[in-house]
This record gives C-alpha cells, sequence and structure tokens, in this order.
C-alpha cells in the first residue's frame, strides 16, 4: 500500500463514480496503469464493491436509531437463530456482534416513530432467546459517515 493507493482509496470513497482517467491524472499515472491498481485493490478483497449514497428520508425514512440487544441465553442455536431473523429484517442497516453489557448493537430506520416501535415490538422482541432491548433514537447527525480512515494506514 503506498501513496498513490492510498489516493485513490480516498478518491473512490468520496465518489465511487470517479473516472479512471481523472484518477490517472490525479496521481500522475497512464490510465492503463491506473486501472490496473484499481483492480488489484478489488481483487484483493481492499475495495469490496461500489454504491450510492442515500437520502433516507427521501425514501420516506425519517426515523432512525440504534437498538442494543442482549440474549436471553448464549447458546449457538439461539445466537443462530437471532443472527439469521436479524438478517431477514430490512429495517437492520447493519447489526454488530459486540462485547459489553449488550451482545447485539442495531442501526435501525424506519418511517416514523410508530413504525419504529412497532419494529422493537413486533419483530425484535418477538424474536425466539431475545433478552433485553435498548432503544436510542437518533436526534440528528452529527459527523456523516465518509468511509475509512484512508490516512491511518501505514505506507508500506
Amino acid at each position: 500500500m503506498d501513496e498513490i493507493d492510498r489516493h485513490t482509496l480516498k478518491a473512490l470513497q468520496k465518489d465511487g463514480r470517479k473516472k479512471n482517467s481523472e484518477l490517472a491524472k490525479e496521481t500522475g499515472l497512464a490510465p492503463s496503469t491506473m486501472l490496473d491498481r484499481v483492480k488489484k485493490l478489488e481483487d484483493n478483497k481492499i475495495v469490496r464493491g461500489y454504491r450510492a449514497v442515500i437520502n433516507p428520508e427521501k425514501l420516506g425514512l425519517k426515523a432512525q436509531g440504534f437498538a442494543c440487544i442482549s440474549l436471553d441465553r448464549h447458546r449457538v442455536k439461539d445466537i443462530k437463530i437471532l443472527e439469521n431473523e436479524i438478517k431477514n429484517i430490512p429495517n437492520v442497516k447493519a447489526c454488530y456482534h459486540i462485547t459489553g453489557r449488550f451482545d447485539y448493537l442495531l442501526h435501525v430506520v424506519a418511517k416514523d416513530l410508530d413504525d419504529f416501535g412497532k419494529l422493537i415490538k413486533k419483530r425484535l422482541a418477538t424474536i425466539p432467546g431475545m433478552g433485553k432491548i435498548e432503544t436510542f433514537l437518533v436526534y440528528s447527525e452529527v459527523k456523516k459517515d465518509q468511509g475509512w480512515p484512508i490516512d491511518l494506514i501505514n505506507i508500506l
């Protein structure tokens, strides 16, 4: 990973549709060389894909929050059931298995507060093995997700 790779990763995180010719110009490489470097980043699974940044409010998703979940029992069967159920709930934007007081942290979205409440009561709370659920509503987004901190990567 060198400075050109770091620049490329930062540029693609900022704009995944950035043209190869623009990346090549910014880095001083030939377009074919730049294309090879991006392909290598993709082949090495450093770049896993490209996606659009969506405005959730324009889709009618005006409530978002976090749900911290504790399992009732920590048996393999219960963990698998919970994780499979979570994967099938479209309102769950992300789910993390974590350490500490809770077992899982979910980022969830909903149309409104009423829909958010129904999601918690009717979808999450009914999963077998579910213990405690604690929710946190998002008032505002202070810092948008800007991708991974590429500047923290050591140059080899």
